[in-house]
């Protein structure tokens, strides 16, 4: 239905029919189609081939998945043999670092889940020795320092709260506080660790709250919207405001007040809060392509009740993960549950509902509910 609603509701609203059915078409149908796919493919591969299992199948995605980890230390490792320091918040196995950040975070919300279900509830899902995830696991922790994003940190240590929520909900009826009580000091010495060196590596950080108060209201003037030539707003400090920190506070702040003047939204279209922003203030050196945020970014193409209409598809998903989660189909819910969590938070802080994000998630989505309509064997979910 929201795929019909947010093509409907552009012919309409665009101002360009066939830049909109383009950008429907590219931006969103096709992650349709991979949700679609991801539903049935468990069950079509087998039926070919009735060994692979759904453990056995998810087990090679993750490892395909944290392949591209792997590439980014070694690389990284090479970097620091060639030229001796430490290639902090660079890339070259990715195009940047949100990218990467994307990538970390969602192998690790599946690993820190896997690991603490075997430890809290003595259930496994994944097909790999518990040495072997721990390693994968500090993989992704040291990469998380290494691409330095300050989101994807705090994504992070989300992931490890979250996870530990579930989990301590599902075995509360357990009396087992000293192993509890120890995992969580694990989790908050990780999460502290983590803390501390996004803080010391990230000098953002230390003007945060000068800088945001600063862009709040930047002007279309300021570099934050014309990249060439804009001026740089000083904060409070004196200082020339940060763009991370100001701009943020600015695209937010201008992306919302957008939605509200427009809540039929202006139909699918690529650099939508540009294009408005143009078109609103009839000022072309606006060159911004986007407001970082995926739910205004959504708002602004269709509108709140497009916003509602994606709210009510991550519940119905959240809803499909829980029940599965609290009777039966502990391992796989507990995934569906967090990586539905997981992604919509981030769209509150990253613009991830486009290109391969948006389908990267849908197809794993799709994965999961499909692997929760089958029902597991007892080897699925059992600790050997």
């Amino acid at each position: 239905m929201l795929t019909f609603f947010i093509l409907i509701n552009g012919f309409f609203v665009a101002p360009d029919i066939k830049e909109m059915v383009s950008t429907w078409d590219g931006q969103w149908l096709r992650p349709v189609l991979l949700f679609c796919a991801g539903l049935v493919l468990l069950p079509a591969i087998q039926s070919q081939y009735p060994s692979i299992s759904a453990a056995r199948y998810f087990t090679l995605i993750v490892l395909f998945f944290w392949g591209v980890v792997c590439i980014h230390l070694l690389d990284t490792i090479w970097l620091y043999w060639r030229d001796g320091v430490i290639h902090w918040g660079e890339t070259r196995i990715v195009y940047n670092r949100t990218r990467m950040s994307f990538q970390v975070n969602m192998i690790t919300g599946f690993l820190l889940a896997e690991l603490l279900a075997r430890g809290l509830l003595h259930q496994r899902f994944l097909r790999l020795k518990t040495p072997f995830l721990a390693f994968m696991l500090l993989c992704n922790l040291i990469c998380t320092a290494l691409v330095d994003t300050r989101w994807g940190t705090i994504g992070l240590v989300g992931s490890l709260f979250s996870t530990f929520v579930l989990l301590s909900l599902h075995s509360m009826r357990r009396s087992r506080v000293v192993l509890t009580g120890g995992i969580l000091l694990g989790i908050f010495i990780a999460s502290a660790l983590l803390g501390y060196a996004s803080w010391k590596t990230d000098p953002r950080w230390q003007s945060l709250e000068t800088d945001a108060i600063t862009g709040w209201n930047a002007p279309f003037t300021s570099f934050c919207y014309n990249k060439t030539n804009g001026t740089v707003p000083r904060n409070e400090l004196g200082r020339p405001m940060n763009h991370s920190n100001g701009c943020r506070a600015s695209f937010f702040h201008q992306g919302w007040k957008l939605v509200a003047e427009h809540p039929l939204g202006m139909g699918p279209r690529k650099e939508a809060f540009r294009y408005v922003l143009r078109r609103d203030t009839q000022d072309n050196r606006i060159n911004i392509p986007h407001s970082h945020y995926g739910l205004i970014e959504f708002g602004i193409q269709n509108g709140f009740a497009g916003i509602a209409g994606w709210l009510i598809l991550l519940a119905g998903c959240w809803y499909v993960g829980w029940r599965e989660f609290r009777h039966g189909n502990t391992m796989v819910g507990m995934f569906l549950l967090l990586f539905t969590i997981g992604f919509f938070s981030r769209t509150m802080v990253d613009h991830n509902l486009k290109d391969h994000y948006l389908e990267q998630y849908l197809l794993l989505t799709g994965l999961l509910i499909g692997m929760c309509a089958l029902r597991p064997t007892k080897a699925d979910e059992t600790l050997s």
